[in-house]
């Protein structure tokens, strides 16, 4: 079965990564675009065209931080940092790498494999 479409966290974990990622990647040029369209004037429809593929995919990347927040019980905390760094350039790589090494990767680790082989992360 694909990554992708893969049940349990490592799914859920799978695709939050790849969400981060696409996000994080369309928000630094959507910021450059703004910047120079905001001295300049020029760059309208790239701003146009970032910000509306950026406001999509966000909304899909929020609902990804829910999915992923929930299979492994997240504290609200995580889950706001989480939100709020799809909102601002390059925290997206950062908040995912955090998020993960520091989070989730010790939850998975110290759940015990439930009948199916998918680890079950604790509450926290």
């Amino acid at each position: 079965m694909s990554r992708l479409t893969a049940r349990g966290v490592e799914g859920a974990l799978f695709r939050y990564q790849v969400m981060a990622n696409i996000v994080g990647t369309l928000i630094i040029p959507l910021f450059v675009f703004t910047g120079i369209k905001i001295w300049s004037g020029h760059c309208k429809v790239e701003v146009e065209i970032f910000g509306v593929g950026h406001g999509y995919l966000y909304i899909v990347y929020l609902v990804t931080v829910g999915v992923l927040a929930f299979k492994v019980r997240l504290n609200i905390i995580w889950i706001l940092v989480m939100c709020a760094a799809g909102l601002l350039p390059g925290m997206t790589f950062l908040v995912e790498w955090w998020v993960v090494t520091r989070k989730i990767h010790p939850l998975l680790a110290e759940a015990p494999p439930t009948q199916d082989g998918q680890a079950l992360a604790s509450p926290t």
